[in-house]
């Protein structure tokens, strides 16, 4: 099946729970909404521009169509193969004769014809080579597509991560400052202590400060977002959609099928496999140039005489200094350093799907803990605050409480986040290989 660019993007959407798969034709990459009304952007629409208008994909993209142009050279005869003509005209031909005068003969022509002529299957090789260097274009193509679309899950996840930061924050801020001003209104009244006021007041200048972190956190990696998208457009307007939560494990399967599927899947192992196959095609051809190329052709010779001649001419060099040979080592050393490093990318990639396997279901395990403890602090801090609003507790207690709730809102956001980096890894490490329908061959 011919390259195409929208399988990155399909594989993505049908592995990550919060975005539809896209439909449409096969042969053009997603656009998403109208650029206009793109304010809010989505993780599928993220993941489309990426792929459309990112600008190393573009860029790379371009190295496409030279590849397939040397795939079209090497099918045809190089240039060193075209016959080659050889034409000699004497007009002027002279002779002495015996008593010193000069007479002058017929003219001499003399025409040869020569067609090179390869041996070993050259042409086949050639073929074979650029075949390859151009499978190897466009896995590099489909490497890099990957890489920018899980770079993309990355920045929108983190962005709404920081989202949710920012809501805390500016939650914690309203509290704290609407707390202010109940306790200046019970402080005129005698209903509270200057010490509460005070205290309320330092805390509420606190939460100011964490705000403003937390804004700062969030405009960074929005930037980071918009860069990745490389649209310009919405370069400083595009703000993340979607909910923070922990992604459902869409990987079916056992680690030993994860691995066969990444090994047949990630685009450094079969780009590993197509170097292998170019040196391979580079060690035929250098076994095959040890046969020199010869020159055979027609002759016609006309001499000064009128004499006519028709024969034959064939040339060949003659492999005594360099008979070839040493160039035949160092391909075969090259076609073996190709398959070592074809078999290591595969080891790697095992070991790589294994490793962060473990990884990702840790992290869910932790991510599960972690909510269940987090859902009885929820509930004993809103009991809290109603203890407070009767007055039968203090303002020290119900802030200790409101603290412990934050805390643990952010180890569950914490938690999460590190999740969805370790579904991110998993990713990386599969290539999205379970959902890919089709592969570059």
């Amino acid at each position: 099946m011919r390259y195409n660019g929208i399988l990155p993007v399909l594989a993505f959407l049908a592995l990550i729970p919060f975005a539809a798969r896209a439909e449409g034709p096969a042969e053009d990459v997603p656009t998403g909404p109208p650029l206009s009304l793109a304010a809010q952007i989505d993780l599928e629409t993220a993941l489309q521009w990426t792929l459309q208008s990112n600008p190393n994909l573009v860029t790379a993209r371009q190295n496409l169509s030279v590849s397939a142009e040397a795939v079209a050279v090497a099918q045809h005869f190089p240039t060193s193969l075209n016959p080659s003509v050889s034409i000699t005209y004497t007009p002027w031909v002279f002779e002495r004769q015996a008593n010193g005068d000069i007479q002058t003969l017929d003219r001499a022509v003399s025409v040869t014809w020569a067609q090179p002529i390869e041996l070993g299957h050259r042409q086949a090789f050639r073929e074979r080579a650029a075949q390859a260097l151009y499978c190897q274009t466009r896995w590099n193509v489909l490497q890099l597509e990957l890489s920018a679309l899980v770079q993309t899950y990355r920045f929108h996840q983190t962005a709404l991560y920081r989202r949710e930061k920012l809501a805390i924050a500016h939650d914690l801020n309203t509290f704290s400052t609407h707390l202010v001003e109940t306790l200046r209104r019970q402080a005129e009244a005698n209903q509270a202590t200057a010490a509460d006021v005070v205290l309320a007041e330092v805390e509420n200048q606190a939460t100011v400060e964490q705000l403003e972190t937390a804004r700062q956190d969030y405009v960074s990696v929005l930037a980071d977002l918009r860069q990745q998208m490389g649209i310009p457009s919405v370069a400083a307007s595009a703000e993340p959609t979607g909910s923070f939560r922990v992604p459902e494990d869409r990987m079916r399967g056992n680690g030993e099928t994860l691995v066969q599927l990444a090994q047949e899947g990630r685009p450094e192992v079969q780009m590993a496999a197509a170097t292998a196959a170019s040196s391979r095609a580079a060690l035929s051809l250098a076994r095959a140039d040890r046969f020199p190329i010869t020159s055979i052709g027609p002759v016609y010779e006309r001499n000064e005489s009128g004499a006519v001649f028709y024969g034959l001419a064939l040339s060949s060099p003659i492999p005594l200094l360099n008979t070839g040979s040493s160039m035949v080592g160092q391909r075969e050393a090259e076609y073996h350093r190709d398959c070592v490093a074809w078999e290591q990318a595969r080891q790697q990639v095992a070991t790589q799907v294994l490793a962060v396997l473990v990884k990702w279901n840790q992290a869910q395990q932790a991510a599960e803990r972690t909510h269940a403890r987090f859902e009885p602090i929820r509930t004993q801090t809103d009991r809290m605050q109603r203890l407070y609003d009767v007055g039968q507790t203090d303002l020290l207690k119900l802030l200790q409480v409101r603290r412990r709730f934050i805390e643990a809102r952010n180890v569950e956001l914490d938690t999460i986040w590190q999740t969805i980096q370790a579904y991110a890894d998993l990713l990386t490490a599969t290539g999205g290989t379970p959902l890919l329908s089709a592969s570059p061959k």
